[in-house]
């Protein structure tokens, strides 16, 4: 932004801006309890937008029925893969319930070398642990009270799905709309910066989501494939489907899947098959981070492991499990909205103690020692280059790099505008 246009900036009035900012704060703390699907779909809708745009450019057909056809194809490919492994993964899962509490007790007998664990005066055998654990899942749903409870929660758990894929539907096909009314709220000066960092956002937000999606299939199938047909190991399916599912945890998933297969490992195999089962969740996450990751995800997602604790925690504690889910992109936004308006210092610039001299040499190699170093958000130099992107979402617009600096070989587009 020109000095010129910063002044017109600084003249335009504020306060509409801030008490627009303090009615929706208002709005959204009201409905708080009514948010989370709305959230969701925003989230599945913003990200899935440029595959929508791309395949109706190509079609020419009209985006309802892109949507439509979209929807139909994803829900047949879940009801497949339901059909196909749905019984033997409820067998598999009621036994793991069942059999779990014993196997964690046999667990903890051979780790300690003996029976008992001496709480101050008291002596617990790992056989009243199996029993309490086993007592603790029977009374989930033993009671009717309990079981309607949990009928209940299963409903309305299937009702907010289906409000999740109703409302990603029309944000979808309406996007366009919805953005241009967002827009209209800001001074026009304001416009075109704000849709270049929507539309950045939009491609860290793309990338997590689908990216999160592969690594949930490809880390399921390749750990059944391991597990099962290979090292035979009880169980495989539903620990497999628990591990991909777990990847959507930051930090902790892949780690309580790991303690799970190695705590069935050696209750059925001893120390050295749980070695082994610990080995390949090492593998298989050392293969994801360093592979599949920069090829699904790249670098826009990566943020610094304190940031991300950080973020997961802050989301937990402000709105629970979905907010720990969303912590991690929310917090890639946000780094990309850093960037974009308050470029870093230097890489020279910073003091010694905070610059490694693995960050110096890949900004001498980028040929970018001097310049922005990018956001202290993001790992290592991944954000110190400008990576040549493309974001999708509609008409095309003058962009700048992530420094702020007018980038040619970067397009953007306003997001949700196919």
């Amino acid at each position: 932004m020109s000095d010129q246009d910063a002044a017109v900036v600084q003249r335009i009035p504020r306060a509409r801006l801030a008490w627009l900012a303090l009615a929706v704060a208002a709005l959204l703390w009201i409905a708080q309890s009514v948010l989370p699907p709305f959230v969701i779909a925003a989230v599945i809708a913003y990200a899935f937008t440029p595959l929508v745009g791309a395949v109706e450019s190509r079609t020419r057909l009209p985006r309802f029925v892109v949507i439509l056809a979209l929807y139909v194809l994803a829900i047949a490919l879940v009801a497949v893969a339901a059909w196909a492994v749905s019984g033997q993964l409820v067998d598999e899962l009621q036994e793991l319930a069942a059999g779990g509490p014993a196997a964690f007790a046999e667990t903890l007998r051979s780790l300690l070398g003996h029976d008992t664990i001496a709480i101050g005066t008291r002596q617990i055998t790992m056989t009243q642990i199996a029993n309490e654990l086993n007592a603790a899942v029977s009374r989930s749903i033993a009671t009717p009270t309990d079981a309607l409870r949990l009928a209940t929660l299963v409903g309305d758990t299937a009702l907010q799905a289906v409000l999740v894929l109703i409302v990603a539907f029309y944000l979808m096909l309406d996007g366009g709309r919805f953005w241009h009314y967002v827009l209209g709220f800001l001074p026009p000066i304001q416009r075109r910066r704000t849709s270049e960092i929507a539309g950045r956002i939009q491609v860290v937000l793309g990338r997590w989501l689908r990216g999160q999606i592969v690594l949930i299939v490809l880390v399921g199938l390749v750990l059944y494939v391991v597990l099962g047909p290979i090292l035979h190991l009880p169980y495989a399916l539903a620990l497999s489907v628990l591990s991909g599912v777990l990847e959507i945890v930051p930090l902790v998933g892949p780690v309580i899947a790991a303690v799970l297969a190695g705590t069935v490992a050696f209750s059925h195999g001893g120390a050295e098959f749980a070695l082994v089962v610990l080995a390949i969740y090492l593998v298989v996450r050392e293969v994801e981070d360093q592979v599949v990751m920069p090829l699904v995800i790249g670098h826009a997602v990566h943020l610094h492991p304190v940031v991300t604790i950080f973020a997961v925690l802050v989301g937990l504690s402000v709105w629970g499990i979905l907010g720990g889910l969303l912590a991690v992109p929310v917090a890639a936004a946000l780094n990309v909205t850093l960037a974009e308006l308050y470029p870093a210092a230097p890489v020279a610039a910073q003091p010694s103690f905070l610059v490694s001299q693995r960050s110096l040499t890949a900004a001498r190699r980028a040929g970018v020692e001097g310049g922005p170093a990018g956001s202290v958000l993001a790992t290592g130099t991944a954000a110190a280059v400008d990576h040549p992107v493309e974001v999708s979402g509609g008409a095309a617009a003058e962009t700048t790099s992530a420094a702020g600096a007018p980038d040619a070989s970067v397009r953007v587009h306003e997001p949700g505008l196919e």
